[in-house]
């Protein structure tokens, strides 16, 4: 699964290779085609020359040869919409390549499954940061207390990025401090 950011023009690749020989095929004409796996636009394709979504089969634009199997399409904003699923394939001139698809979600989306949404407080960084010290336990008694632990940076293994408090009482209390 390929990602990426909605709020920005994305360059796509695709390898081609020759359906004869599974050479590299380096020159000639290849045609990228992008459609909406879902959303408002499910089942069209995106039309590079006029921005807008199609019924038919329409062209994501032209590729670039960039080296080895790989050619590159760099697609307008105005195809990813976030939260949308893509089908990605490509089509060389003369009917001589493989065709395969691939597929692309917008990174938003993602995020959005594990509750962490663009722009709010915890980016993803910090979420697999405390997940990893977490998982690894790397812990202290806090300083002058008898019952709060400090939880260490795996990377580190000295910055505080979380406390624990145990209460007998009452559940565990835990504060991020990253």
């Amino acid at each position: 699964m390929n990602t990426f950011k909605a709020s920005q023009s994305n360059t796509v690749y695709h390898d081609i290779v020759a359906l004869a020989t599974g050479l590299a095929i380096t020159s000639g004409t290849v045609t990228f085609y992008l459609i909406a796996a879902d959303g408002d636009n499910a089942g069209k394709w995106f039309r590079a020359s006029d921005s807008s979504w199609q019924a038919a089969e329409a062209s994501a634009g032209a590729a670039s040869y960039k080296g080895g199997v790989a050619w590159s399409l760099a697609i307008a904003a105005a195809a990813w919409i976030s939260g949308v699923r893509y089908i990605l394939y490509a089509k060389e001139s003369g009917d001589l390549a493989v065709v395969y698809s691939e597929d692309y979600e917008d990174e938003a989306g993602i995020l959005n499954l594990t509750g962490i949404t663009e722009g709010g407080v915890w980016t993803f960084a910090k979420a697999l940061k405390i997940m990893n010290a977490f998982s690894v336990m790397n812990m202290q008694l806090k300083s002058g207390t008898t019952a709060t632990y400090e939880i260490l940076d795996p990377d580190d293994e000295a910055t505080v990025i979380a406390e624990l408090t145990t209460n007998d009482t009452a559940p565990a209390t835990i504060v991020i401090k990253i």
